[in-house]
């Protein structure tokens, strides 16, 4: 990845994450939604966003009903950091498992 890929990344990021809290409050209610990671491609048409889903029984589920509303929510992006960026890549969200695969492992080490 280069250095303006990651730079463009973190800026998405940065700029993304209070934008989908504060979106995710109304569509996903009493559901905290943050924004783990992000990875442009190179050419900036693809952006991956790594969410975490907190207080949600299906999080799958919550990943849909952000992904229904991805559109809204570029559009969202493209106001706040459109003067900074030109193009703002697509947006796809994945969850993150970051901390499915920390509690795997504790559980683990805890049975030996």
């Amino acid at each position: 990845m280069s250095l303006r890929t990651e730079k463009i990344s973190r800026a998405i990021q940065r700029d993304l994450a209070p934008l989908l809290s504060r979106y995710c409050t109304s569509i996903l209610p009493g559901e905290l939604v943050t924004v783990i990671e992000v990875r442009a491609t190179a050419d900036l048409g693809l952006a991956k966003v790594y969410v975490s889903v907190l207080g949600s029984k299906d999080r799958e589920k919550s990943l849909q009903i952000i992904e229904s509303k991805n559109k809204e929510i570029r559009q969202e992006l493209a106001r706040v950091i459109g003067k900074r960026i030109r193009k703002i890549p697509e947006l796809n969200f994945y969850l993150d498992n970051t901390m499915d695969h920390a509690e795997r492992i504790n559980n683990l080490l805890d049975n030996l």
